[in-house]
């Protein structure tokens, strides 16, 4: 007996190389103690799943009641907060079909990363292949899993994972944002806008689709594209109705022909039918054009089909859409609540990016207080409010030893509200990622999940936000009409409950008219001009203005859209200041 005792640590040295689970522990007289990082509160080593504290599991509906009661699905961000309060860091819960582990705890998902397998497994989203199997369609970077995942990834991640190569957009991302800010003064009224959100995923549907097919739909005119707007309105009606059939099978609703599963399958149609006209054209381009653009670079460069193509690109363009709207649109309802924040942003922008200038992505670099504020907001009040793996092989998290094909579900919603990981949680506070010696710890905060399987579109969101923060602040003061509070409600995405509060007030010392510039040519093209007419003191930009170009300004009051005084000047005499970079 005693030799066997003294072999004890030889033993447990030789299990440990042999199981995964065992290299967390440690020879401590009789006694497996996992490292700090991974345990859980009080729960012995290696329990179950079946041992993971959660709500009430009925029979058939798992706890579908019970959340029904907390506010049903669209309020299931706020009720997985409340559990996570209760059960701790880790809790199992089950809706109808569907059977989750929820985890809260950045020292929970550090292991998760940790022990991350080369093709990491997100949820399935059962609607989304149904639909792709009905129709016949490849399967997206959302879908696809394994080695056929890593294939698409590493055709897109050069392009859309490097930073040098996302920089190179913001031309086209200041071209649209241009016209953004034109349209906010023709739209608001009293400074509040009606629809906020609508303009917004015009906004983003506009730069997604120039950057992806390098063509403008005009969605920020007076006379929009119904195409386009038929696209966002398809987008929101998937997001919309896909969460009903995560929690009851998906093969009910098919065989019902329910008239959820109507919505989704009529919903994606319209997506896949518009977006596959663009991609074609994209394609079809031959000679030297293909190199210099988005899709035929990635398409010409890769072993993707064309039906792969169609499939990771719509993915793309939802994503670019949805998600990027509406993290701009809780950044300006955040930053409405904090104009002490707003001001030093203010104050950042201005000693960063000279007068007269369109902020670049190069200016972006030098900006810390505005990525902070970003940062801050989607911590406050993220778009996901959580994200999900898939087990691949027997995994020991935490306390629990979990078996393969286990769903995990990323609460960063919970995350972002825990007093433990950020002193005064409720509070608008960039500055607490400016500290020098910040206690935040990184993985509290995974807004566009972790590891490998990170989003694909994370770089060009930022820089979509951070670019279209500096034009806003630059020209307006957000303000809050009014205080009360403003809850978020999930479908799909994280929305407000109810219109924003918030009001744009042109920034004093900003010149009171605006001045847009007609060319007289076969194509009526315009630009912004940022100041009044200034002649023989800067140059005209010779991609726009030809040689002896006649052109028209038009002058346009602050509150009102009456033209005034139209004048002609010979561009061949007369040097123009503009606002932003030109733009067909």
């Amino acid at each position: 007996m005693r030799t066997q005792i003294q072999k004890a640590p030889q033993i447990l040295e030789l299990l440990q190389k042999k199981s995964v689970g065992l290299q967390h522990c440690k020879p401590t007289s009789s006694v497996c103690v996992l490292d700090a990082k991974d345990a859980a509160p009080s729960a012995p080593c290696g329990h179950t799943l079946d041992s993971i504290p959660g709500p009430t599991n009925w029979p058939v509906f798992g706890s579908l009641i019970q959340l029904l009661f907390k506010g049903g699905l669209k309020r299931q961000h706020e009720a997985l907060v409340d559990y996570h309060k209760k059960f701790g860091k880790i809790f199992r819960m089950k809706l109808g079909s569907f059977e989750s582990v929820h985890i809260g705890a950045p020292c929970l998902l550090e292991s998760l990363y940790r022990k991350e397998g080369n093709y990491p497994q997100r949820l399935e989203i059962k609607p989304w292949k149904a639909y792709r199997d009905l129709r016949d369609e490849a399967y997206g970077l959302l879908i696809l899993e394994g080695k056929d995942w890593q294939r698409m990834r590493s055709a897109f991640q050069q392009k859309l994972m490097k930073p040098t190569e996302v920089m190179k957009l913001d031309g086209k991302i200041n071209e649209v944002l241009a016209d953004f800010v034109k349209r906010i003064e023709v739209v608001r009224n009293n400074g509040k806008i009606k629809d906020l959100d609508y303009e917004l995923n015009k906004w983003s549907f506009e730069t997604i689709c120039f950057v992806l097919y390098d063509k403008r739909f005009g969605l920020l005119q007076e006379h929009v594209n119904e195409e386009a707007t038929n696209f966002i309105a398809a987008i929101k009606t998937m997001m919309s109705t896909f969460g009903a059939m995560m929690v009851t099978p998906v093969e009910l609703h098919k065989s019902l022909n329910t008239k959820t599963w109507q919505d989704h399958t009529a919903a994606w149609d319209r997506i896949f039918s518009t977006a596959k006209v663009y991609i074609d054209k994209k394609l079809n381009k031959q000679g030297s054009e293909k190199e210099e653009d988005f899709l035929c670079d990635i398409y010409h460069h890769s072993h993707l089909t064309k039906k792969e193509m169609y499939a990771a690109t719509t993915e793309l363009q939802i994503g670019g859409v949805e998600t990027t709207a509406n993290s701009m649109l809780w950044a300006i309802f955040n930053l409405s609540r904090s104009p002490c924040a707003q001001g030093k942003l203010l104050q950042e922008i201005r000693s960063v990016v000279p007068a007269g200038q369109v902020p670049t992505a190069e200016h972006i670099r030098n900006m810390p207080y505005l990525k902070a504020c970003l940062k801050e907001s989607m911590r406050l009040t993220p778009s996901i409010p959580f994200t999900s793996r898939t087990l691949d092989k027997e995994t020991m998290l935490g306390d629990y030893t979990l078996p393969k094909g286990t769903v995990l579900v990323i609460n960063s919603q919970a995350l972002g509200a825990n007093e433990e990981y950020f002193d005064n949680g409720k509070q608008f506070l960039p500055e607490r990622w400016l500290q020098e010696k910040s206690s935040i710890n990184p993985f509290a905060h995974v807004p566009f999940g972790i590891g490998k399987r990170m989003c694909i579109g994370r770089r060009l969101a930022e820089l979509q936000l951070q670019l279209a923060l500096c034009w806003l602040v630059q020209d307006y003061e957000i303000v809050a009409t009014d205080m009360e509070p403003v809850e978020a409600v999930h479908f799909g995405t994280l929305v407000p409950s109810r219109e924003l509060p918030v009001a744009f007030k042109r920034r004093s010392g900003k010149v009171k008219s605006s001045l847009f510039v007609y060319v007289a040519s076969s194509q009526v093209k315009s630009v912004c001009l940022c100041s009044a007419l200034k002649k023989k003191k800067t140059e005209v930009d010779p991609k726009f203005f030809r040689d002896k170009a006649v052109i028209t300004l038009q002058k346009k009051e602050e509150h009102g859209l009456q033209h005034k005084k139209a004048k002609q000047y010979n561009t061949s005499k007369t040097k123009l200041k503009l606002r932003g970079r030109n733009y067909q």
